[in-house]
């Protein structure tokens, strides 16, 4: 399993223009995989057993200009793709997305605004400081058993800090929902992959399907990415207007008789039975679809109608095509990225930097309206930016950490029952979590850091954070 994460290190070598930014990477993944804690580079540098340098040479490397993060990340979206483990649908990968808040205090802090919580398993108070982050991730295994793997992360406001938000500026900049559909599309067309965009109730807007049909792949004779969304509960849509009558005057109508869609669930004679995976429970359910006019889109979706355990639930799909079951299937498979969440906050540690800079004026902690951020001086952008770029860098390492956990357990699930010897009351399912992987993978890198193989990995990576940095300076304005 560590021949199979080293090996996953090495793709990456050839994105960065030195060796030692090389090595300094891997020591970031190599530290979410095996440390105990993770508090920041701190717990980098306790794990690795290093002292103030090598400290200084960790906190460079998330603002180096040796490799670009672009470049960075799609060296990692292309290893996903070469696993091929992830599941497809009709020629079409499926991707999950949604945001997520992170709280943070600092008050010099890039990124940091007031947000609200609408959460319903979240403990917070309504308004807090924090940062929110925008994820998309692609579906692997199968859709009985298969986790959500992150391929990107960003944030996705605060955006003034980086002095792109003019206030005075009359165009229309992308909504949170978009942005997440961007980077869906941003992925989909940079691999040429065609991709199934599955999302909650807070994407159902008419933006985010004309950005989805916005770019059209030839070989499907379809735009590169369709939506599978929820509906909300006071939607309506529209059957097409009858012919208008030769006699009559003006254009012909376009929509028809409205139809209120919770409404549609008092007519059960319209509905059949079928058996669907409903968040991993093999049951029966009440299926219908029809193709109704949205007004707000102005043209033809798929709505789907399901009745189950859990309650009525109307889904909306780009894709006229798709079957109820399947669509159904799909959306109960999107509680996985919440789980994603769950992962990197709880056991990777992916939010826990503590990155700041004192070139951003410093914001107060209470949370306060989101029109009063201060923008930097014009001069101190690129500070700034640095500073954003080191977040979106270290939370980048630490989804490659947990994708490769990801993929571990997919390929070598045997060998980690196996070697997996702690207590575990329950055993959910045969593919193990990311926790039961790493659980037995930091065993065996701290074994590796003890015994330090001669030309290996480890070893160079020691060496390189011992090494000097006589070209590197150090900058003490950052800490973390």
């Amino acid at each position: 399993m560590l021949g199979y994460v080293y090996h996953g290190l090495e793709n990456f070598q050839s994105t960065f223009s030195r060796q030692r930014s090389w090595l300094l990477f891997s020591a970031v993944v190599l530290s979410f995989l095996g440390a105990p804690e993770m508090i920041g580079v701190t717990s980098m540098c306790r794990f690795w057993q290093v002292d103030e340098r090598g400290y200084y040479s960790l906190l460079h490397f998330f603002r180096s200009k040796a490799y670009g993060y672009d470049e960075l990340l799609a060296a990692w979206q292309r290893y996903v793709l070469s696993q091929g483990v992830g599941v497809e649908l009709q020629g079409r990968c499926v991707l999950l997305g949604d945001h997520t808040h992170v709280v943070k205090d600092g008050g010099r802090m890039p990124g940091v605004v007031s947000l609200r919580e609408t959460s319903e398993t979240q403990h917070r108070p309504s308004y807090f400081r924090g940062q929110c982050w925008g994820a998309v991730g692609l579906v692997v295994g199968s859709l009985a058993a298969c986790f959500c793997l992150p391929l990107e992360l960003r944030i996705h406001q605060g955006f003034r800090h980086l002095g792109h938000a003019d206030p005075t500026s009359h165009c229309p900049r992308p909504s949170l929902a978009e942005r997440v559909v961007q980077m869906a599309l941003t992925f989909a067309t940079g691999h040429d992959c065609p991709a199934l965009l599955v999302l909650d109730a807070f994407f159902s807007s008419a933006g985010v399907f004309r950005l989805a049909r916005s770019v059209y792949c030839l070989a499907l004779k379809q735009p590169y990415l369709t939506i599978l969304v929820k509906a909300k509960k006071n939607y309506v849509a529209y059957f097409p207007a009858a012919p208008k009558p030769p006699q009559r005057p003006g254009p012909q109508p376009h929509y028809g008789e409205k139809v209120h869609l919770m409404e549609c669930f008092d007519q059960p004679q319209l509905f059949h039975t079928a058996h669907c995976r409903v968040y991993g429970k093999l049951e029966g359910v009440r299926l219908m679809s029809v193709q109704l006019l949205w007004k707000p889109l102005g043209d033809w979706l798929l709505f789907i109608f399901a009745i189950t355990s859990r309650g009525p639930i109307v889904l909306m799909s780009s894709d006229l095509t798709l079957s109820p079951t399947t669509a159904l299937e799909l959306y109960c498979v999107r509680t996985r990225i919440e789980i994603m969440f769950d992962v990197l906050k709880n056991l990777i540690g992916a939010f826990r930097f503590r990155f700041w800079t004192k070139k951003l004026p410093r914001h107060p902690r209470r949370p306060t309206a989101n029109r009063h951020l201060k923008a930097p001086a014009p001069a101190h952008l690129p500070t700034v930016a640095a500073c954003w770029q080191a977040y979106e860098i270290f939370v980048l390492c630490a989804a490659i950490a947990q994708g490769l956990l990801q993929l571990i357990a997919l390929q070598f699930s045997s060998m980690v029952w196996q070697h997996h010897t702690l207590y575990l009351r329950t055993q959910s399912r045969q593919l193990p979590s990311e926790k039961t992987v790493k659980q037995v993978l930091a065993p065996l890198l701290v074994k590796q850091l003890i015994k330090l193989p001669q030309n290996s990995i480890i070893q160079k990576i020691q060496r390189g954070l011992t090494a000097a940095e006589e070209d590197e300076p150090h900058d003490h304005r950052w800490v973390a």
